[in-house]
């Protein structure tokens, strides 16, 4: 393999760095001297927005936002596209997997519309990203090689060396690297046709890569230090966090463990300015790894502890990611068997007339004979065309099934697993003290309500009475629990206790227990906890469920949990969208949570406003 000429790629680079910003000064400039609403403003947004999300992702919203709304506005199907596609990738960086799958699968469709090859081929090239932040490499190989042909296709020299580096990519982390450096030294060849700074910059760091795994780490450094500057220069702060993981890892193979974690520190400081969840995850991961390599165990923990908190969340998102690729090929060939279907008829409606006029013809004679078949072919025409809608009502009917399972999995992970391991201890502990009336009492609670659990879990909404009684089981078991540290009470309207109606399943348990655990539990007496259910005026669709408790607080709690923060704020938007989904009103605020206080400004608890759509 020909050895690759650095010096030549870096004066290359020299020129394109200063064209790339001065690209991105002129495309503002632009925006602000030409007002007119048309095609050219939406593609100068949507390159204003991709060339932004790596460097400043809340312009990079604004942009894709701008681009989108004036392309629906005149009709121009590839601006919507586009602007799907810069959506998807920034819900990428912020770790929001499910709602990147949903804006590629979005942007695929508007470009079969219009034969948009480019815009499918960035899609599926992105998907197989995302199946790569997931580990599964066979389905990155998929989507970068069906990316790879289309752009073979249409001669896209830039998009086939984005999915030659990203099959690189697969190949190192099964750690076949010399598989992986043909692929890049092919992709540089490409990349260099396309003039494009950043596919090169992250090739460059590629190769150092390729090198650090060689025992080659001064050569390595060499190929960093160029990708460092190139990255610095452009302010691709994203290139920047890639370069300083390698140094990370060039460092550490050097044993020189003080330069290993400042890089790592580097990483992570630029990651969450550029407020990339998925990279801040990995981050957290290696510098916990390296604590651990030099037995700073204390650090390596807490490290730890951030990893899982922030993991908990992408991996969430991921497996919602991974469904709604599947829905996609669903999608994809349920299209299909439609057209097919709609052919057959097509042909079988032609074939019929044709019998149909020959008959005509040859029994002229005998035109009741003929008018009978006529009869007898029509009713079997229509008995097939109802067998056909039956058929499509079938599939209908499971196509929505499993839109409606995707909602029942997210549900299941509103019950906290600790609760469960909690409550088999407590059960445990009674049968070792041998106090077996209170372990029988215990198990019996615990068994009902993780049937009622299974039984909410298979359905996305319940009665308010049997909801009510599962929370009354759940606060039970904690009472047993916790020794009667607290006591509760629920209040509901006479407007409508007596009502039967069906709201949300499991959206009220979290909050319940939230309110013990970080409010209740950390009072020294008298902690009580407060449910309603009420009324609300001038509104049919709706009523309102109140969580209060007179616990400590959220100030001082989250002194105590502090790190749980971004994970509860994580949960609250997934159960706010959820909700704004099923109401049949606006409503721009499901949830209100509210600090209580008295009249000195003190804390005397949370109180926990929830609207809850009457299904």
């Amino acid at each position: 393999m020909k050895k690759l000429k650095l010096l030549l790629i870096v004066s290359l680079f020299s020129t394109l760095l200063t064209a790339q910003n001065k690209y991105l000064d002129s495309l503002q400039n632009w925006l602000l001297v030409h007002q007119e609403q048309d095609t050219q403003r939406v593609m100068n947004t949507h390159r204003l927005s991709y060339r932004l999300s790596e460097i400043n992702p809340s312009k990079a919203w604004r942009y894709a936002k701008e681009s989108e709304v004036l392309a629906t506005k005149i009709g121009f199907t590839k601006g919507i596209c586009l602007s799907n596609i810069n959506y998807a990738i920034l819900e990428t960086n912020e770790g929001n997997f499910k709602s990147s799958a949903e804006y590629y699968l979005k942007a695929i469709q508007y470009a079969e519309k219009i034969n948009y090859t480019r815009g499918i081929s960035i899609s599926y090239n992105n998907i197989g990203d995302n199946y790569f932040k997931l580990k599964e490499y066979n389905k990155v190989l998929e989507y970068s090689e069906k990316a790879l042909a289309l752009n073979k296709k249409i001669n896209e020299s830039r998009g086939q060396a984005i999915n030659l580096e990203q099959i690189g990519q697969v190949y190192f982390a099964k750690k076949e690297y010399d598989k992986a450096f043909k692929y890049w030294n092919e992709s540089i060849q490409l990349a260099n046709e396309s003039g494009d700074p950043n596919i090169n910059t992250q090739l460059i760091i590629d190769i150092a890569k390729y090198y650090l795994e060689k025992n080659q780490p001064d050569k390595a450094f060499t190929y960093l230090k160029t990708a460092d500057s190139i990255a610095a220069a452009s302010n691709e702060i994203l290139l920047q966090v890639l370069t300083y993981k390698a140094f990370a890892t060039g460092f550490q193979k050097k044993k020189q463990d003080d330069s290993t974690i400042l890089y790592l520190q580097k990483a992570l400081k630029s990651t969450q300015t550029l407020e990339n969840k998925t990279e801040e995850c990995d981050i957290y991961s290696l510098i916990a790894a390296h604590f651990e390599n030099i037995k700073q165990y204390d650090s390596a923990f807490h490290y730890l502890r951030k990893h899982k908190i922030l993991s908990d969340t992408v991996l969430s998102d991921k497996n919602f990611a991974h469904l709604a690729f599947i829905q996609t090929q669903y999608e994809t060939e349920l299209k299909e068997k439609e057209n097919q279907q709609l052919r057959s008829i097509q042909l079988s409606q032609n074939r019929k007339i044709s019998e149909k006029n020959a008959l005509l013809i040859a029994s002229a004679i005998a035109l009741l004979l003929a008018l009978l078949s006529t009869i007898l072919l029509y009713r079997s025409f229509q008995n097939k065309k109802q067998q056909l809608i039956l058929e499509e009502e079938k599939k209908l009917s499971e196509y929505n099934q499993q839109f409606a399972e995707l909602e029942i999995k997210s549900l299941r992970s509103q019950m906290n697993p600790h609760f469960l391991f909690n409550s088999l201890n407590s059960i445990r502990n009674y049968i070792i003290k041998n106090e077996s009336q209170i372990a029988s009492n215990y198990l019996a609670n615990f068994a009902s309500l993780m049937r009622k659990i299974l039984d909410a879990s298979q359905q996305s909404k319940i009665s308010l009475q049997e909801e009510i009684e599962m929370l009354k089981l759940y606060l039970d078991l904690e009472l047993m629990r916790f020794s009667n540290r607290f006591t509760y009470s629920f209040h509901i309207d006479e407007a409508i206790v007596h009502e039967d109606f069906d709201i949300p399943s499991m959206v009220i348990q979290p909050f319940v227990e939230n309110a013990i655990w970080h409010g209740l539990l950390n009072k020294e007496s008298d902690a009580h906890l407060t449910i309603n259910f009420k009324e609300i005026v001038d509104n049919d669709y709706e009523i309102l469920c109140e969580v209060i408790d007179n616990g400590i607080g959220r100030k001082q709690s989250q002194q105590f949990k502090n790190n749980l923060k971004k994970h509860q704020s994580k949960g609250i938007d997934i159960t706010k969208e959820r909700l704004k989904r099923l109401s049949k009103i606006p409503q721009n605020e499901p949830i209100l949570i509210i600090d209580l206080e008295d009249e000195d400004g003190n804390a005397k608890g949370t109180m926990v406003q929830i609207h809850l759509p009457i299904l």
